[in-house]
This record gives C-alpha cells, structure tokens and sequence, in this order.
C-alpha cells in the first residue's frame, strides 16, 4: 500500500477541534457529525453520502495524521512550522474518508478529506482561488518536489462555485500520488475537498463520491 501519501495528503489543514456543547446545532461552526454514511454540517448547511463500504477515519487519528503530515512537509525549516501550526489554530477537519481500511493488502488507497478553515483574519481571502493561491505557496515551500499540472480552473458542484488546484508527487518506491483541491469560501471559512488518488479509475470513485455533496442555498445579501 502507497502509504506515503496519506499524511502529504492532507499537510494544509493541521487543525483542533473548537468546543460548542450546549449550544443550539448549526449556530456555530463545530466538525460536524455522520448519520450512517451520510456526512452533515448544519453550520455550513453540507452534506456529502459517502459509499456505506468505505472507511470513515477516526477524527483525533486524522489530527494525528495532519500533524505528521506537516512535521514531513517542513522538514528543519522553523518558518514552515510557525505555518501550519498557526494553521492548525483555524482549521477544523470535518472528515477523513478512505476506500479501504487503512492498513488493508490493497496497492492503492484513494480517499477524501474535507476541512474548513477560518478565514476572519484574512479579509482579502474572498473565494476558493484566493484560497488555493496560498495553499500552492505552502506546497511550494516545503521540502516536497510538488508538480501542478494545470492552471486553478472553476467547477461548480451543489450550484456553488469552487476553484480547483491539482497537484503532481512522485513518492518512491510509491509512485505518483495525484491530488485535486476543490475550495471555496462559505460563511466565513475556507471550504476544502482534498481527493487523493492513483489511477484515472479511482479518480472517478472519489469524484463520484464528492457529486454527492448538497450545499444549501445562502441567504442573499441586502442590497
């Protein structure tokens, strides 16, 4: 199994989990919670149904995984780890999704993580793009040799509009992990898919997994 890639995929969103018991669901933002394999944040007004066979991680484990994830990224560069562990303070990960059971006798395992990340302290973040152009600037600091095949480009998936970053890393004796970034920002918080993949077939599973996803309409600003 191509291990390295689970901890890469997931270094720009190390992230703690606020507090918010007793408060009424949906009044603020919190990592929301699985019905079965339905994934649900009220707060972000999401939803995304995940296939009922494939395997859920467990959220402190994915804090875990994120940390080691940057620890590899940064390497000995001090700055790069003042980075992500600021990061780390703003970011809630909402869920960390695999094919199969970590672990498992498989050559490949794509997954999904998704997070979001505060963006109050960042006015000028307006949209997914804003976003990924930071994001790619992190990737490009690290110790990794990260490729990006294309430009940013616009899907729009639940009608809302996301930017898409993809990006290229070949990990030996793993071979070439492919990832694509969907971002885009919804009541204050950056919101991103990470889907991490080997294979044009798997690429499709987590695609069609990410399809899904329902976004309930925001209310319209006041003019």
């Amino acid at each position: 199994m191509r291990y390295g890639g689970i901890c890469l995929g997931i270094v720009l969103a190390l992230s703690v989990l606020p507090g918010g018991c007793g408060k009424k669901r949906g009044a603020e933002m919190d990592g929301g919670r699985f019905e079965g394999s339905v994934y649900h944040n009220d707060y972000l007004g999401l939803t995304v149904t995940l296939p009922a066979e494939w395997s859920i991680q467990d959220r402190e484990l994915t804090k875990q995984t994120s940390r080691t994830g940057g620890q590899m990224l940064a390497g000995g560069s001090e700055s790069m780890q003042t980075t992500l562990k600021e990061g780390e303070q703003r970011t809630i990960p909402l869920f960390n999704v695999f094919k199969f059971l970590p672990g498992s006798p498989v050559p490949d395992n794509p997954y999904i993580y998704a997070c979001a990340e505060n963006m109050s302290a960042y006015p000028g973040i307006q949209t997914g793009g804003d976003y990924l152009f930071h994001a790619r600037r992190v990737l490009e600091a690290g110790q990794f040799k990260f490729s990006f095949p294309r430009e940013v480009y616009v899907e729009t998936l639940a009608g809302v509009p996301f930017h898409v970053m993809t990006t290229e890393l070949v990990i030996p004796p793993a071979g070439k992990m492919m990832q694509e970034y969907f971002a885009t920002v919804r009541k204050g918080y950056a919101l991103v898919f990470t889907l991490s993949y080997w294979t044009p077939e798997e690429r499709t599973e987590l695609r069609n997994a990410l399809n899904t996803m329902t976004l309930t309409p925001l209310p319209q600003a006041k003019k």
